[in-house]
C-alpha cells in the first residue's frame, strides 16, 4: 500500500466503519450465503438490522475513545435474532453470521492498511474490554460454549486497538442475540410440540383448532383471547375462538376488507391495534364488547395461498412483545399447514372412496359380463368345430378360420377377465396340480398359436421331457399369454423363441422376441392390470401379463424380464421343482 493511500484512510476505526459501510455489508452478504438458510433469502431480509448494528457499533467505538459511558448496540442484535428464528436459523447459524461480519471488518482493515490498525492504548483497553465480555457472558448463561471459547481466544490474542473494539461490540451482540434467541426458541419449540401432539389427537381440523388456541393462551401470559378465521371465498368465518367469552363468536362472518381481520386478509400482512375497543378500524361488536386493548392479526399463509386469519387480544396490554408476536406468527403458520393438510386428507379420502367405488362397480360388471358371455361363446366355438368337419370350399374355410380365431381371442379375454375378477376379490387362483410333462404343455399352447398366426415363426426348444407338478391348463394359459405378448410387440419379421431348460430350483421357461425394447419407465408396472404398451393397437385388455404373474405366483414361482435394443426382450419364468 502506498503511504499516500494509507494517509487517506480514517485514523479512527469508527470513522473507518462509516466510510466503508457499504463495502462491509456487500462483503458480508457474499460471505454469509454459505449458510444453508441464507441461500434463498432476498437481500433485504438477509441484511435485516445489520446496517443499523454497524452504525451503532461505530457510535459505541466513539464513546469508548472519548471516555463517555458506552451504549452497547443491544436492540439490533435482539431484533436480528428473533427475525432469524422466524426464517429458520438455528443458534449456531445466528452466531456464525456475526463471526462472518467480524472477519469481513478485520480483513478489510488489514487489506486497506488503515492507520486504525495501530494503537498504544491496546493493553489497557484490551483488559477492560475482556472484563466487559466476561460480565456480559455471565449475565446470559444461555450463550453457547462455542461463543465463550471464541471470547477466550480473543483475550489471549494480540489485537490492535481497532480490532479489539470491533470484536468487543460484535461479541456483545452475539451474547445478546444468542440469549434472546435461546429464550424465544425454547418457548416456540415447547408450544409447537404441544401443537403437534394436539394435531395427532384430533383427526378433524374443526376439533383441533380450539385446542391450538388454548395452547397459545397458556404459553403467552399477555394473551387473553384468540381466534382463527378461515377463508371461504370472499368472507372469513370464525372456526375457533377462546378466551373472554369469544367462544360464542364461532360461525360469525367477516367480509374480506372489513374490520381488522378482514383487512389482514385483504392486505395479507399483519395489522395491530393499541385500543381495539375504541379503534374505528375494529368494527366487530364482539371484539369491542370484550374490552380488548391490544389486538393483533396475522394472515395464515400456505405458500402463496391465504388459508385464513389468526388474531390475539389482550385486556391489560396495548401491544404484544416481539417474542409473543413471533411465537404467534410461528404457531399461526403451523396451524395453517395443519388445516391445509386436514383439508387435503379429507379431499384425498373422498376421492379414494369415489375411485374405490368406481373400481368395484367396474369389477362387478366385468365379472358379470365375462360370466354371461361364456355360454354364447361356447355355442360359437362348438359350431365352428362342427363346420370344420363339413365339406366347405376354400372361401368358406377362410371365413370359418377368421371366426374361429376371433372366438379364440374372445375366449382368452373372458378367461383373463374371470381370473382378474377372482384376484381382485382376494381369492387365489385355483390350482389343480398333477405330474405333467411341461414340454407337452408348451407344445399344445404353441401349436394353437401357430394355427392362428400362420405367417409367424414360433420356435420351441427343449432337450428331453420336463416332468413337474403343476396345473397344465393354467400353465398353458401363461405360455399362451407370453407368446401372444411377443407376437403383438415383437418384430413381425423375426421369429419368436420358446425354450425350456432345467435349473437347480426347477424348470426355466423363456419366451424371447426381437424388436423395440420395453421402455424403462414401463418395467416396474409391466405386470399390473390393464397395462398396455404404446404399440398395442386395438386388441387386448392389458391383462395378459397380469394373469401370467398371478398364475406364476399361485405355483410359487417367479417371473423376470430383461429388454434391450441389442438382445431383444426375454421373459423368464421359474416353475419350482416341488
Amino acid at each position: 500500500m502506498e503511504k499516500g493511500a494509507m494517509a487517506d484512510e480514517p485514523r479512527r476505526l469508527s470513522d473507518f466503519l462509516r466510510a466503508h459501510r457499504e463495502r462491509i455489508l456487500s462483503d458480508w452478504v457474499d460471505a454469509v450465503r454459505v449458510l444453508e438458510p441464507a441461500k434463498d433469502l432476498d437481500q433485504p431480509v438477509l441484511l435485516d438490522s445489520l446496517p443499523q448494528f454497524l452504525d451503532e457499533l461505530a457510535d459505541f467505538l466513539d464513546d469508548v475513545r472519548a471516555g463517555h459511558p458506552a451504549k452497547e448496540p443491544v436492540n439490533p442484535p435482539t431484533i436480528h435474532a428473533l427475525d432469524r428464528l422466524e426464517v429458520g436459523y438455528d443458534l449456531t447459524e445466528v452466531v456464525e453470521e456475526y463471526a462472518i461480519l467480524r472477519r469481513c471488518i478485520v480483513e478489510l482493515v488489514h487489506d486497506e492498511g488503515a492507520p486504525a490498525m495501530r494503537s498504544a492504548q491496546l493493553a489497557r483497553l484490551h483488559t477492560g474490554i475482556d472484563r466487559a465480555i466476561v460480565t456480559s457472558t455471565a449475565r446470559y448463561h444461555q450463550a453457547s460454549e462455542r461463543t465463550l471459547r471464541a471470547l477466550e481466544r480473543i483475550s489471549s490474542t494480540a489485537l490492535t486497538y481497532g480490532e479489539a473494539d470491533v470484536i468487543t461490540g460484535i461479541d456483545r451482540a452475539i451474547v445478546t442475540s444468542t440469549a434472546r434467541y435461546h429464550q424465544a426458541s425454547e418457548r416456540t419449540l415447547r408450544a409447537l410440540e404441544r401443537i403437534s401432539s394436539t394435531a395427532l389427537t384430533y383427526g378433524e381440523a374443526e376439533a383441533m383448532l380450539p385446542e391450538l388456541l388454548k395452547v397459545l393462551l397458556e404459553t403467552c401470559a399477555s394473551v387473553d383471547a384468540a381466534s382463527l378465521l378461515l377463508l371461504e371465498g370472499e368472507i372469513l368465518r370464525v372456526h375457533a375462538a377462546v378466551g373472554l367469552g369469544l367462544e360464542k363468536t364461532v360461525g360469525e362472518i367477516v367480509p374480506v376488507g372489513h374490520s381488522l381481520a378482514g383487512r389482514v386478509a385483504q392486505t395479507r400482512g399483519p395489522i395491530a391495534s393499541r385500543e381495539a375497543a375504541s379503534d374505528p378500524m375494529v368494527t366487530r361488536e364482539s371484539i369491542r364488547r370484550a374490552g380488548l386493548r391490544g389486538y393483533y392479526g396475522v394472515p395464515m399463509m400456505l405458500g402463496e395461498e391465504l388459508v385464513g386469519v389468526a388474531t390475539i387480544g389482550s385486556r391489560h396490554a396495548n401491544e404484544f412483545s416481539e417474542e409473543d408476536r413471533l411465537l404467534f406468527r410461528t404457531m399461526s403458520g403451523r396451524a395453517a399447514a395443519l388445516i391445509a393438510k386436514a383439508r387435503l386428507n379429507a379431499e384425498l379420502t373422498r376421492r379414494n372412496a369415489e375411485l374405490s367405488a368406481a373400481l368395484d362397480y367396474r369389477d362387478r360388471m366385468l365379472g358379470i359380463l365375462s360370466h354371461d358371455l361364456k355360454n354364447p361363446l361356447g355355442v360359437i366355438l362348438a359350431s365352428s368345430y362342427v363346420l370344420e368337419k363339413a365339406g366347405l370350399d376354400d372361401a368358406q374355410k377362410r371365413s370359418l378360420a377368421r371366426v374361429t380365431s376371433a372366438a379364440g381371442r374372445i375366449d382368452r379375454m373372458i378367461k383373463d377377465l374371470l381370473d382378474y375378477t377372482r384376484a381382485r376379490m382376494d381369492r387365489a387362483l385355483p390350482i389343480a396340480r398333477r405330474e405333467v410333462d411341461l414340454l407337452e404343455v408348451c407344445k399344445q399352447a404353441v401349436d394353437e398359436l401357430r394355427l392362428l398366426n400362420p405367417r409367424r415363426v414360433i420356435g420351441l426348444d427343449c432337450e428331453g421331457s420336463m416332468t413337474v407338478s403343476l396345473d397344465p391348463d393354467r400353465v398353458a394359459r401363461a405360455v399362451g399369454n407370453l407368446v401372444n405378448n411377443a407376437l403383438r410387440y415383437g418384430d413381425p419379421d423375426a421369429p419368436i423363441d420358446v425354450s425350456l431348460r432345467r435349473a437347480s430350483a426347477g424348470i426355466v421357461l423363456e419366451v424371447h422376441n426381437q424388436g423395440t425394447p420395453i421402455q424403462p419407465d414401463l418395467l416396474p408396472h409391466l405386470f399390473e392390470a390393464f397395462q398396455r404398451g404404446p404399440d398395442a393397437g386395438e386388441e387386448g385388455l392389458g391383462l395378459g401379463l397380469y394373469i401370467v404373474k398371478q398364475i406364476v405366483d399361485a405355483h410359487g414361482g417367479s417371473i423376470t424380464v430383461r429388454s434391450s435394443q441389442a438382445e431383444g426382450t426375454t421373459f423368464s419364468v421359474l416353475w419350482p421343482a416341488s
